[in-house]
């Protein structure tokens, strides 16, 4: 086994009885901390931490699903009803994880897929027009991927070529972007 460095943390597990355990994993706020036996993984700039605790109370396997995993969902929560609307919480997500405060226009990825990420949620998907610096490339009506949860928080497209309608797969220049969402 190699050394343990310095800033490793090791949960010591030797004292517990043999036999299943459970243990428990907690995403909360960054400034979460968990109760009894627990590691905690804190994502400053995101804001956020994950922690794995101990439960202090086994759960029983059912005998005829002992090999098999187990998905538990908790029946409450601390809060009882969704405290941000979905698409919302995406626009909140990536303006975190950028640190950004108006709309977010990433590079494509391997695909050609360039996303941008609206700053506020529209009220329907809008209609766009992408204006390009070179001429000679387009975003068309064929090339926009919508997503029914999405659509009125993010646009998805590819850039094409006019003439050979090959998709461009690296960054390209944006002279405009326009959406219209028909207030």
């Amino acid at each position: 086994m190699d050394e343990i460095a310095e800033d490793d943390v090791v949960l010591d597990l030797s004292d517990l009885a043999d036999g299943p355990m459970s243990f428990t994993f907690l995403i909360g706020p960054k400034d979460f901390g968990p109760s009894g036996r627990a590691i905690k993984l804190a994502y400053e700039a995101e804001g956020y931490s994950v922690a794995i605790a101990i439960d202090a109370t086994p759960f029983s396997v059912p005998s005829r699903y002992d090999d098999h995993f187990t998905t538990l969902m908790p029946n409450t929560g601390p809060f009882q009803v969704q405290q941000m609307a979905e698409d919302q919480a995406l626009i909140s997500y990536h303006l975190a994880h950028t640190g950004s405060t108006g709309p977010i226009l990433y590079r494509p990825n391997g695909e050609g897929i360039i996303q941008l990420i609206f700053s506020v949620p529209m009220r329907v998907a809008p209609k766009f027009n992408i204006e390009l610096v070179d001429p000679e490339l387009q975003v068309s009506n064929q090339d926009v991927q919508r997503d029914g949860r999405s659509k009125k928080v993010m646009l998805k497209f590819k850039v094409r070529h006019r003439r050979t309608r090959q998709i461009i797969r690296r960054g390209v220049a944006v002279k405009s972007i326009e959406l219209d969402a028909e207030l």
